[in-house]
């Protein structure tokens, strides 16, 4: 399934330039294909949360798993959570009590959006219990960011910097 994905990745590589322009504008089928592989692989949630960019596919991925999706967006310096669940209490009533959340984001590389989306759900008391990213940087400080919070990272591109440009990771085997 994320076949498809990497495939339209791979036709703009090496151009990080490109890349960042395919994945600004990724067709609803693209779209598609990563929220079916995230519903796949993250655990129950009952809330996502978008960075800025990854609304349509957290849109596409709140509709797969029937949750709903807030955004975290950054104004005038200061992050916060913006969406109708916030507003609705009753949409992120769960049987287990506690809210567990997912961040959903394009491109995981320097996790400010992440981090901060992060932090923003634990101050709700929600378990922000993956991050999930169409892509991710393994040169960037993204993840490392991310996981010193604990929080797992699934995506299913890594790419990596190289003096020809960006190539498919090959140093973890989930990535070759």
């Amino acid at each position: 399934m994320p076949d498809q994905f990497r495939s339209a990745i791979a036709d703009v590589l090496p151009s990080a330039e490109a890349v960042q322009a395919r994945l600004s504008g990724l067709s609803h089928r693209d779209r598609l294909v990563v929220a079916e592989y995230f519903s796949s692989v993250l655990p129950d949630v009952d809330v996502l949360i978008s960075t800025p960019g990854a609304e349509a596919l957290s849109h596409e991925l709140g509709a797969l798993r029937g949750v709903p999706s807030v955004k975290a967006t950054s104004l005038a310096g200061h992050w916060t959570l913006v969406g109708s669940a916030l507003h609705h209490p009753g949409e992120l009533d769960t049987a287990r009590g506690a809210v567990w959340a997912a961040i959903v984001s394009l491109d995981l590389r320097s996790g400010q959006a992440e981090l901060a989306a992060t932090l923003l759900g634990t101050q709700r008391d929600w378990e922000v219990v993956a991050v999930a990213a169409a892509m991710e940087r393994t040169d960037e400080p993204g993840h490392v960011r991310v996981s010193l919070l604990g929080v797992p990272v699934l995506t299913p591109v890594m790419l990596t910097g190289t003096p020809r440009g960006l190539a498919f990771e090959r140093r973890f085997p989930k990535s070759a």
